[in-house]
């Protein structure tokens, strides 16, 4: 990186630590089901969560870049999940959102995104969703996601899922949800804190509904910056 972008950089972020904490109320980060929200023009953002399972028997690391180009969020998944013992897995690839508001009270929006691996065979897939969010009231916001995954070599699978967000406050929420992703279903419980107007601390945890599955929890951090 050069000189020139590291001092931006800084700034930037020095500028966002001190802001006013005045977020920007949606789901995203580590939460199974997206919202109908992408960031705002002139705006990027770094996601980036841990994820360890019950037992230790899967970690996981994800960084999220991703900026505001025209009318649509364009992002890089980066992904390293170690199952148990085994050596670790690298994963990757582009993600494209876009998302508009119908009225005051609702937005639909559209997200595709493909991944490669670090092992035979790379191409891992791509998922194509439909997200939709309903503001209920002032406290209360309903995302509604209907999508699918596209695997070589196998059948294609339904991807689905509902989350109610409450936010009474704005320096936190709390966000439940119930979704359906690689074949299963799984519940999440999690809250948001926004430590200021561009940064925030996600906490959750979740499950699979099947009996004897272990729990997971996930600790994320989200970095908005103005260009």
């Amino acid at each position: 990186m050069k000189k020139t972008n590291k001092i931006y950089l800084a700034v930037s972020l020095c500028a966002c630590l001190a802001a006013t904490a005045t977020p920007a109320r949606a789901a995203g980060g580590h939460f199974a089901v997206d919202d109908a929200a992408i960031l705002e023009t002139g705006q990027c953002q770094l996601e980036t969560w841990f994820d360890r399972e019950a037992g230790n028997a899967r970690r996981a690391l994800h960084v999220g870049p991703a900026c505001r180009i025209g009318s649509a969020e364009i992002g890089l998944n980066l992904d390293r999940v170690r199952p148990g013992d085994s050596s670790g897995i690298s994963i990757m690839g582009p993600q494209v959102k876009w998302a508009r508001a119908v009225t005051e009270q609702l937005s639909i929006g559209l997200a595709a995104a493909a991944n490669w691996q670090s092992q035979t065979p790379r191409y891992v897939g791509s998922t194509l969703v439909v997200p939709v969010t309903f503001q209920m009231s002032d406290p209360w916001l309903v995302h509604v996601n209907v999508g699918r995954d596209f695997r070589p070599g196998q059948a294609d699978s339904s991807r689905a899922g509902v989350a109610l967000e409450w936010s009474p406050e704005t320096a936190w929420s709390v966000t439940g949800e119930r979704y359906r992703d690689g074949g299963r279903n799984h519940w999440r419980l999690g809250g948001r804190w926004n430590l200021t107007h561009c940064l925030s601390l996600d906490l959750s945890r979740a499950q699979h509904l099947d009996a004897g599955t272990p729990a997971w929890w996930t600790l994320g951090l989200n970095v908005v910056i103005d260009r």
